[in-house]
């Protein structure tokens, strides 16, 4: 298991990424993308992101830091053929980033529909988008963590897939992987340890997320009430991190355990972030050795 975190919110670019991560002693980070509208063929502009891409590659392996996933932040409806068109660009796109930067996974975020079928629709989209990301030698994972659109929004709004869903999608999708949240499973009222054991299989990639709940605001307007959850950082919310942590041992899990910052008590300024960093390396560091 190799200790991860998610850079993207201290603002410093992929480089930076890599700078921080060996200023910390991390060797693994994970990076987001906004939504983006690829652009036209321009050597110029392709020249200078690929000198840009090259350099970064060549820092991180003189450091010994891998880019473990390049996450896209947009969530795909696949039975909207606007949402689908717009979301094919940008994960090739990614893809190719990815390969560059010898990172073997891209990620998404995929919607369920109102339509009955959305599984299947989704089923019809994915050996082409597989074929395009087989070819670069880049893997496909599905988050389950909240969509980046949704976090703060109430459940009125929209809904999260349940595990049902989840095992449709890979029978469905063979190839597709998850990357794990035990802190969303938490807020959806799933059994995280036992939810973990079940699908240990397909789990390619876990972040942490805590989570904290507002059990005063959840009795009072129930569950489309109005927001009764919060991301936190990790040993500020309800997730056992040691028992997580033991199960992923257990299942001979070797992938990334990815810190993340969304916390709307953090500040996000450099000093704050730095020393949520070096918060989480500390607490999770201890039970990973242990």
């Amino acid at each position: 298991m190799k200790l991860c975190f998610d850079a993207t919110k201290f603002g410093s670019g992929l480089d930076g990424a890599v700078e921080l991560a060996t200023s910390k002693g991390i060797k693994s980070v994970e990076y987001s993308f906004a939504p983006f509208a690829p652009t036209k063929a321009n050597k110029k502009a392709d020249d200078k992101e690929q000198s840009y891409l090259e350099a970064t590659k060549e820092a991180a392996l003189a450091q010994g830091v891998e880019f473990a996933c390049l996450n896209l932040d947009f969530c795909l409806d696949a039975s909207d053929k606007k949402s689908v068109k717009q979301f094919s660009p940008m994960i090739e796109k990614l893809g190719q980033v990815a390969k560059s930067l010898d990172c073997k996974k891209v990620s998404f975020f995929l919607r369920p529909s109102s339509q009955d079928n959305w599984i299947e629709d989704f089923a019809a989209v994915y050996p082409s988008i597989k074929e395009s990301l087989d070819a670069l030698g880049v893997g496909l994972l599905l988050r389950l963590s909240t969509p980046t659109e949704y976090r703060g929004v109430s459940l009125k709004k929209w809904r999260a897939m349940d595990p049902q869903e989840w095992r449709d999608l890979i029978s469905s999708c063979p190839g597709l992987a998850l990357i794990y949240s035990p802190a969303d499973c938490l807020w959806l009222g799933i059994e995280y340890l036992a939810n973990l054991s079940a699908f240990a299989t397909a789990i390619d990639h876990v972040v942490a997320h805590d989570v904290e709940i507002n059990r005063t605001i959840l009795a009072d307007s129930g569950t489309f009430g109005p927001l009764w959850w919060h991301y936190r950082l990790a040993g500020k919310g309800h997730v056992d991190w040691r028992q997580v942590i033991e199960a992923l041992k257990l299942y001979g899990y070797m992938g990334a355990f990815s810190m993340q910052f969304d916390d709307q008590f953090l500040g996000e300024d450099d000093q704050s972030m730095d020393e949520a960093l070096d918060e989480s390396k500390r607490h999770f560091a201890r039970l990973l050795r242990g």
